[in-house]
């Protein structure tokens, strides 16, 4: 189109449109320039659609646009970011102008911490549950009833936090331990080892006459134990892949196998006359583990009957038969003449 074509076009539109002022017609000008005379006597055309339906109301709802208005509207829409930069500039007059971005937040400061946690308080939220784990080597021993006492403390170090988490105060934290007895009573023997370290698994609150935080063990373990563990369990799995299970294992010759024991019945007098010269309870205990040795070597030859991916629990019901096996032995022995 030749600048006489594009004068002309610009001027027929403007007067259509109403359009006076020389910025809007330097915007027809772009629009014609950039865009072509199709695409701007369409969007003319869906203007004139528009306002013959009512038109079209400016952003705030306060009043309608004039013709030009929406033709400009529309064809702000429909360019590309870059030409509607070359065409239109900055915002529209009736355009809401963009907001300020908001002012960048203050740092965290430790020592301000109390103000801001007085400001938090009366809206606070609630814990339902706490879980506190302890690693380490305990202090000295008290011990009551039932209940075993340790104080350990705990200072935090440079330990690695996630970005804009402050680095935690150097000031130790003081933890008393309440752990059962009889879970100190197992552990207790790991402790021998220097190197070993006890895990302390519970729930904690804050004990304001001692200043310190009471823990109250849930479950106690080491280190060392957990690590027999898993290289037990590991040399077991080995075990069962590599060696095939047998069909149906034999019993020892030392122990006949027996009918299992009814669950709601105790040995009969038959039975627990096993060892003469055995008190009764001797026997009637002797006679339960011919029973429960039994029951071990049924589920075992089921196990083993199934294929290799379906014996589940069958090396533990092993061990388990090898243990009953032993005491039955341990108490033959000690009674026998």
């Amino acid at each position: 189109m030749s600048q006489n074509d594009t004068s002309d076009l610009v001027q027929e539109l403007a007067a259509q449109l109403g359009e006076t002022e020389d910025q809007p017609i330097k915007q027809l000008t772009a629009i014609i320039k950039y865009c072509g005379s199709d695409f701007a006597q369409q969007v003319f055309q869906e203007a004139l659609a528009i306002e013959a339906k009512g038109g079209l109301l400016v952003k705030s709802g306060a009043r309608r646009r004039t013709l030009g208005g929406v033709f400009f509207y529309l064809a702000r829409k429909q360019v590309s970011p870059r030409l509607r930069r070359k065409i239109f500039g900055g915002p529209r007059s009736d355009d809401k102008p963009k907001e300020p971005p908001p002012p960048p937040l203050p740092p965290f400061n430790w020592p301000e911490r109390a103000a801001i946690i007085r400001l938090l308080i009366d809206e606070s939220g609630e814990v339902s549950t706490v879980k506190i784990t302890l690693i380490g080597r305990p202090g000295r021993i008290e011990t009551r009833k039932d209940l075993v006492i340790t104080v350990m403390t705990h200072v935090a170090g440079a330990p690695t936090l996630p970005k804009g988490v402050p680095k935690p105060p150097e000031t130790p934290t003081l933890y008393t331990v309440y752990i059962a007895a009889k879970q100190w009573k197992r552990i207790e023997p790991a402790l021998d080892d220097p190197d070993d370290q006890l895990i302390i698994e519970g729930t904690a609150s804050y004990d304001p006459e001692i200043q310190g935080v009471a823990v109250f063990a849930q479950s106690v373990t080491s280190k060392g134990l957990e690590k027999k563990k898993r290289e037990a369990q590991k040399a077991g799995a080995s075990a069962g892949e590599a060696a095939p299970a047998p069909a149906a294992p034999a019993a020892p010759k030392s122990l006949p196998p027996l009918p299992p024991l009814p669950a709601d019945e105790s040995p009969t007098a038959e039975e627990s006359a096993l060892l003469p010269d055995a008190p009764p309870e001797v026997n009637q205990k002797l006679a339960e583990l011919y029973a429960a040795a039994s029951l071990y070597r049924q589920k075992i030859a089921t196990l083993a009957s199934k294929p290799a991916g379906q014996q589940f629990g069958l090396e533990m019901t092993r061990k388990l038969l090898q243990n009953t096996e032993a005491e039955i032995a341990t108490i033959e022995q000690k009674y026998s003449g």
